[in-house]
């Protein structure tokens, strides 16, 4: 006959007293012995059970249990050697107590155990219950008090010291599936059960850990120094179960890839209300709430479905706080290393809500609140950025504005600005044109769209206008030589598809009273670590005393042509071009040039000087005319093939005299120079210094 266990330790407690009075008042005997066989229950059963009465007074006696073997329902294992010994059991005709007992057994699990253990019986209601103490187990100890009455039962289990490893292990040998964890720390236990009958009612947990140090052989989750409090319950549904759990953590620091959390002088709390079930592979989320204090407080709820490729199903998201730098160097820094976003400096506040619905973003809103954002490679900047962003996946438009007091992009400085944008799905349109001071001129938006089509990559158009710009601003903001001039033009159709930006058209620069056009512009991952610039480049009619009055070159007077044909930029330096630069065919200026500016010319073709006068005369002229000057660059492989306007006895034609005296020729010999020796040159030379070219 099988029956529930604790029916049956009720039947038992009952014939034991029963039987024990009887005894007593029918026949006044001293002793009595008790043969109960084999006992069984729903996955238990005792072997050989008999119990012993000795009796010392009226109602008192001496109580012995005894039981071969015994064993325990699922994972538990087996006892043996049980032997329950009471040596001043009351027995009368509505009650057993037993306040001071001792239990003794071996356990396949918990090894050989001498355990006080007190029970106490009421025959008038059949309640029981029974406190055991000092159980060795998990390298601390546990106290169990359990009541019975009525078929309505409660276990209170306590447990001090026990080491979290030892724990680990005996879950895994009871079949509990656990993460593989080298765990050095101790936990403090307070569980409470209440039931009806075989169903669990509710259980009411209470722990404390502390664990020195936690690793998985992965790296993905490692802790130390952990003082963390669990909290809550746990209630049967009818196909599932509700869970609410809270938890404070006072110390330490833990790592959950790819997030690393240090608990600061405030303790990290967290809390969740939770509906699981299990048919379903469903987790309600009733509700939910996270605070770092000085860096994240959140709160939401939401669903999900383990059996869905995208398990997040629902998700309704209230940041609370996010307070910068902390939030964002271990919240989402982690999550945009490999992005442009992964390198910031940070700081300020901004609040904002998120909403997914069937496992999709479908709203999303943000409000800045002085906002700094930093790119610690120098690549952008924004100081004081204040707004508000909100987006839905609706037809209906949503508007944003967003505005900072200051900027920067790589090192040209950004005026105070203010932008207002529509969205609408997946596209985002400048609702009016926007004005951005940049050095000491401005470039106005006339418009801008964004489109980010599902998983593809988004894209970008923009035109635009860039009013005039101090170049001696602009070469000092780049770190370049500086020279006077404005720099203005014209930004048709750039666009941005792939990680590929696109000049559509032909950009044009106005500089030394010439023109510079730019055709053929394409920048792929301008913001990557190797970004890389393709374009073509033709310079007209430029006035070369302006441009070499920009350096101390050495004055030159004409117009200068020229072309590059297959710039390539990696990292902004070039590995690739054809270039050439020569006096225009049909210059009719004048054509002067100074004795400086015939040695730098002279050192940098690595050629020297003739015609009509020799070197030694040159000192007493300031300047020579000539008819034409120019010079040829093709570079490939880190060398450049040199070559001038015209060629010469064994080389080529840097500056050619006119026929007249006195004449004066430049003439490179140097056919094959080494890039980065004919850079050093030019910029020794531009700034006064003596580089010598191999």
């Amino acid at each position: 006959m099988r029956t529930s266990r604790v029916r049956v330790a009720g039947i038992f407690l009952l014939v034991l007293g029963l039987a024990a009075v009887l005894a007593l008042q029918a026949h006044a005997i001293e002793s009595a012995h008790l043969s109960l066989g084999n006992l069984a229950g729903d996955g238990w059963s005792l072997d050989d059970v008999s119990v012993q009465l000795d009796w010392t007074g009226e109602s008192s006696a001496r109580a012995v249990l005894q039981a071969a073997a015994a064993q325990l329902p699922g994972q538990l294992g087996s006892v043996k050697d049980l032997q329950f010994v009471c040596e001043s059991a009351v027995l009368t005709a509505t009650e057993f107590d037993c306040a001071r007992g001792m239990l003794g057994l071996r356990s396949s699990r918990l090894g050989r155990q001498s355990l006080p253990l007190s029970v106490h019986y009421r025959h008038t209601d059949k309640q029981v219950r029974v406190r055991v103490r000092n159980i060795r187990a998990a390298g601390g100890s546990i106290a169990v008090s359990a009541v019975y009455r009525d078929g309505g039962w409660s276990a209170d289990v306590r447990g001090s010291g026990l080491v979290l490893a030892d724990i680990a292990r005996e879950l895994r040998k009871a079949g509990v599936e656990l993460p593989s964890l080298a765990l050095d720390g101790t936990i403090e236990l307070d569980l409470s059960l209440r039931g009806q009958d075989a169903r669990l009612a509710k259980i009411a947990y209470d722990t404390r850990i502390q664990a020195d140090s936690f690793s998985d052989e992965s790296g993905r989750y490692a802790g130390e120094a952990l003082d963390v409090t669990l909290a809550g319950n746990v209630r049967p549904l009818r196909y599932g179960w509700v869970v609410s759990s809270n938890m404070t953590a006072r110390e330490g620091a833990v790592y959950i890839d790819p997030w690393y959390i240090e608990v600061g002088s405030a303790p990290v709390v967290a809390a969740a209300v939770l509906d699981w079930l299990p048919r379903k592979q469903r987790l309600e989320l009733r509700s939910f709430s996270y605070r770092q204090p000085g860096s994240l407080d959140l709160a939401g709820q939401g669903r999900i479905e383990i059996q869905h490729e995208q398990p997040l199903r629902q998700l309704q998201l209230e940041l609370k706080e996010a307070v910068l730098p902390s939030a964002y160097e271990t919240y989402l820094q982690p999550w945009l290393t490999e992005s442009l976003a992964g390198n910031l400096e940070t700081d300020g506040q901004l609040h904002g809500r998120l909403q997914i619905d069937d496992g999709g973003l479908v709203r999303a809103s943000a409000d800045l609140q002085s906002i700094t954002l930093t790119e610690k490679g120098g690549l952008f900047g924004f100081d004081n950025l204040s707004g508000n962003l909100d987006w839905s996946d609706s037809a209906v438009p949503e508007y944003s504005t967003l505005a900072w007091e200051a900027g920067h992009v790589y090192r040209m400085s950004l005026g105070k600005t203010a932008v207002e944008l529509e969205s609408t799905g997946n596209a985002v349109r400048l609702v009016r044109p926007m004005r951005i001071p940049v050095l000491d001129g401005e470039l106005d938006i006339e418009s801008f769209s964004l489109d980010y089509p599902g998983r593809e990559a988004l894209r970008w158009e923009v035109d635009g206008i860039l009013t005039p710009v101090s170049m001696q601003q602009l070469t000092r903001a780049l770190d370049w030589p500086e020279f006077g001039g404005k720099l203005s033009g014209v930004i048709p159709s750039v666009s941005y598809d792939s990680g590929i930006l696109t000049v559509g058209g032909v950009l044009l620069v106005r500089v030394f009273d010439g023109v510079v056009t730019l055709r053929d512009l394409r920048l792929i991952d301008p913001f990557g670590l190797v970004p890389r610039l393709h374009v073509n480049a033709n310079a007209d009619n430029i006035d070369l005393e302006s441009l070499t009055g920009a350096f101390s070159f050495g004055r030159i007077e004409g117009r200068l042509d020229g072309r590059v044909d297959g710039l390539l930029l990696e990292s902004w330096l070039p590995v690739a071009f054809d270039a050439e630069f020569a006096t225009p065919e049909d210059d009719n200026s004048r054509h002067r040039i100074s004795q400086k500016a015939v040695d730098n010319i002279a050192d940098i073709g690595g050629g020297g000087v003739g015609g009509a006068l020799s070197r030694s005369f040159l000192q007493f002229f300031e300047d020579f005319p000539y008819d034409r000057l120019g010079i040829r660059c093709r570079l490939e492989n880190g060398v450049c093939d040199m070559g001038g306007v015209a060629p010469a006895e064994n080389g080529y034609y840097l500056v050619k005299g006119r026929f007249l005296p006195p004449r004066l020729d430049v003439v490179g010999f140097a056919d094959r120079v080494n890039w980065d020796s004919l850079v050093a040159q030019i910029v020794a030379v531009t700034r006064e210094k003596s580089v010598v070219v191999e």
